[in-house]
């Protein structure tokens, strides 16, 4: 047998949809869990980022500490070399002109000191003076 089928015009726009009262909370609860997972994601990458340059940072230091340590090395091999008493009696005997104290051109410190009552700025004061010709190759040896 053959069906028959009506179609009948349906009228539904007098109809209103009911509001469902939970879905403003999942819609609130979906986009919370998004942006929570976003800023976590987030968050990793920008500690990765800050550990990768802590590491360059800290490379670049040990970089400065060695090329510090290797300069003052040469500098204290500057120091030692320049201190030499060799060299420098060299360039005292050879540049200056300088020649060895006899003894008896060595005055000690307990033998200068005359007058004990006499400041120290007095003392000074007539080392600066002037000497005279016959002490003019003397050194004085204070202990």
């Amino acid at each position: 047998m053959k069906d028959i089928c009506f179609v009948m015009p349906i009228d539904n726009s007098r109809l209103v949809p009911v509001a469902d009262p939970h879905a403003a909370r999942k819609c609130l609860s979906i986009a919370l869990l998004a942006i929570f997972c976003f800023g976590t994601v987030l968050f990793s990458a920008w500690q990765s980022f800050e550990c990768v340059q802590y590491g360059y940072r800290i490379e670049r230091l040990q970089r400065e500490k060695q090329q510090t340590l290797e300069a003052n090395r040469k500098l204290r091999l500057e120091v030692a070399s320049l201190g030499d008493p060799v060299r420098i009696d060299t360039i005292a005997r050879n540049q200056l002109g300088m020649t060895s104290l006899s003894p008896a051109q060595i005055v000690s410190g307990e033998a200068s000191s005359l007058a004990p009552e006499v400041s120290v700025l007095a003392r000074v004061r007539r080392l600066a003076a002037p000497l005279p010709p016959q002490a003019k190759n003397v050194a004085l040896v204070v202990p």
